[in-house]
């Protein structure tokens, strides 16, 4: 699917419903390019890890909105808090984590390159 400009609006909020984490995509599709893009958001409740660590060959840019993540990246990990960015590099182990009590909400911003797929 090809980018158009567009105001999108994410759900804001950090209820979790009784689940430990939710997520949804807001975006996925190429540039004028061909260049495929993909935004999704998470929100993870307190103690919770997204996912075991994992590389991948695009890189990801991470935006804080709520709470505190701590990232964890090549066997370093660092406190990210609300309006930090994280940025992981091309396939580097990654992961993050709530390390706090209350959930913590995030942007994810996929830079996958030529194919959307």
């Amino acid at each position: 699917m090809r980018l158009d400009s567009e105001v999108y609006r994410p759900d804001q909020s950090t209820d979790l419903h009784g689940q430990s984490k939710k997520g949804g995509r807001i975006f996925f599709g190429t540039d004028h390019s061909g260049f495929a893009l993909e935004m999704h958001q998470t929100v993870l409740g307190p103690g919770v890890a997204s996912h075991p660590p994992h590389k991948h060959v695009h890189d990801e840019l991470m935006v804080v909105l709520d709470g505190t993540l701590e990232t964890y990246v090549e066997g370093k990990t660092e406190i990210a808090e609300k309006g930090a960015i994280i940025l992981y590099a091309s396939n580097q182990m990654h992961r993050v984590r709530n390390p706090g009590n209350v959930p913590a909400r995030y942007y994810v911003i996929e830079f996958r390159g030529q194919s959307a797929s």
